[in-house]
């Protein structure tokens, strides 16, 4: 896990970031981590299991939690970081045994607006791994078309017959699914490598059938761009996917429409009742992301909403997404609440480094700019601004979750799409006006909507003893508020983003993919 690159300008202030203090850290919080293995083996197996973190955890599950928090603890204090690779370079392709790498061009300058227009920032091409490593042949024969279509002389074919497939798939067959993901790791670890432990989830995803294809986006982490240069990185892949895969065209108006099957040859946008296609053999694009890839895919799906130049994805699966990280910076308010769980978690709050890393992430950017929807958007501030009041106690830990009762089994919102009474308007004079005790010129909606107004139907994964439990409850509550079709799935005694682990306990695990295989049925089911 030791990494050799040299010291992140954001690791500039961190005293073990140096050598020789680098390894000297590293080696004795390692070795006293092995030490305390079996300590905590003999310790927990003869107490009774009521004096375990979580009674129903094994021996197994509490030395990886523990063992995971103390190596959490050299990533932040020594500046190590773990599993990341250069975005800028290109895999071995033979090397790659479950995926393909491509590249995605950068953001197209015509979508180069709202938040992912920055100054201090440069769009850059994207690099995907693509699952699975052969693509179906309907993807080969599309592309096959596409290419003779560019170079032919003649007129293109002519359209397909209502009802016909231009895949030359069976009537009844289900739409083709799409994934985006984008993994996750605070910004600053993790690869979309397929040798990466995030990708236990496109992996599983791919093999069950779920998906057809998935695109992992190798986003720039911190140490290559702050913000927005992951979201402009996501934004490219998504805008690629949507001109290249799904054919959209755009409009007089400048926005891009995605054609009927039947009209796929045409040029002019479609008329409004068939902006988007309600036929079954559309390809539908569902937005995945674990942890810090989580709050990416809300700031993607939000770009996309507030801007109105591209067709909104078609859902999002969020696994124990962030959707807090104001509460990292001591200069701001959020600092002051500690997150639940301390206890059973692996996730550390060490206020100098995380603080550091926020910094950095934000760039150019002042502190209270960490409160922008497109960041925090489950934060304090930014719910009293768009709920009031009623927000704030979304913040608060349900009495009922605390005791593990079953009321968190299901919860799914009454998906009526409107505007929410709270929006705040696009001028700077009504911004927080009358609505929180502090102003923040960040805490706004361009398009003078609600805080998730028009946001794609979500399924949310989160663990019961996890330290983002209380801003994941806040964000489907807050989606809740504003109409969106959001599903919770509650991992028992579940530690963050449990998924991508090597071990946890199977059946936990298996009920969670068991839900995501019930709502993933439900989207291809739709029209």
């Amino acid at each position: 896990m030791y990494d050799k690159t040299p010291v992140y300008p954001h690791h500039a202030d961190l005293f073990w970031a140096y050598e020789p203090y680098k390894t000297i850290y590293v080696l004795q919080r390692i070795l006293t981590t092995l030490f305390l293995v079996p300590c905590w083996i003999v310790y927990y197996g003869i107490m009774p299991r009521n004096r375990r973190p979580r009674p129903s955890w094994s021996l197994y599950q509490i030395v990886v939690v523990k063992f995971m928090k103390r190596i959490s603890k050299v990533v932040e204090v020594a500046g190590v970081t773990w599993g990341t690779r250069d975005p800028t370079l290109e895999p071995e392709q033979v090397k790659l045994k479950e995926t393909r790498f491509e590249w995605a061009p950068p953001l197209p300058k015509d979508l180069r607006t709202g938040f992912v227009h920055d100054e201090h920032v440069e769009c850059k091409p994207v690099g995907m791994y693509v699952w699975p490593k052969d693509p179906h042949p309907s993807v080969l024969a599309r592309k096959a078309a596409k290419s003779a279509t560019e170079k032919a002389t003649v007129p293109a074919p002519q359209p397909a017959k209502d009802g016909d497939d231009p895949e030359g798939a069976p009537a009844d067959a289900p739409p083709r699914l799409i994934g985006v993901y984008l993994h996750g790791g605070g910004y600053c670890h993790y690869s979309a490598h397929e040798s990466s432990g995030t990708s236990r989830v496109p992996r599983r995803l791919i093999n069950d059938g779920y998906f057809q294809e998935i695109y992992a986006v190798e986003y720039r982490l911190l140490q290559h761009a702050p913000v927005p240069g992951a979201l402009q990185d996501a934004a490219a892949v998504y805008a690629h996917l949507v001109l290249n895969e799904l054919g959209a065209k755009k409009g007089e108006d400048g926005r891009y429409y995605i054609p009927e099957p039947s009209r796929r040859d045409k040029t002019h946008p479609p008329a409004e009742a068939d902006e988007i296609p309600k036929g079954r053999h559309r390809t539908k694009i569902v937005l995945i992301g674990d942890s810090a890839g989580g709050n990416l895919v809300l700031a993607l799906a939000r770009w996309i909403r507030d801007e109105a130049r591209l067709p909104p994805p078609d859902a999002m699966l969020l696994l124990s997404p962030s959707c807090d990280p104001s509460h990292t910076l001591p200069q701001v308010p959020a600092s002051r609440r500690p997150r639940p769980h301390e206890e059973t978690d692996y996730l550390l709050d060490t206020p100098e480094p995380r603080a550091l890393l926020q910094r950095t992430f934000l760039g150019h950017h002042p502190p209270e700019f960490v409160y922008s929807p497109y960041i925090s958007p489950s934060s304090e501030w930014v719910l009293s601004v768009f709920h009031g009041p009623a927000g704030l106690e979304d913040l608060q830990t349900v009495a009922d979750i605390r005791q593990g009762n079953d009321t968190r089994a299901w919860r799914e919102g009454p998906g009526e799409v409107a505007a929410h009474p709270n929006a705040i308007a696009a001028g700077p004079s009504d911004v927080a006006v009358g609505r929180t005790a502090c102003t923040n010129p960040y805490i706004r909606d361009p398009s003078g909507q609600g805080l998730f107004t028009n946001f794609p139907r979500t399924l949310v994964v989160v663990g019961d003893a996890e330290r983002l439990e209380r801003e994941v409850l806040a964000l489907e509550r807050g989606m809740e508020r504003d109409g969106v079709r959001v599903r919770m799935v509650w991992a028992k005694d579940g530690c963050h983003d449990l998924l991508i682990l090597a071990y946890w306990d199977e059946k936990v695990r298996e009920g969670i993919w068991r839900e995501i295989a019930r709502w993933v049925r439900e989207i291809e089911a739709e029209p």
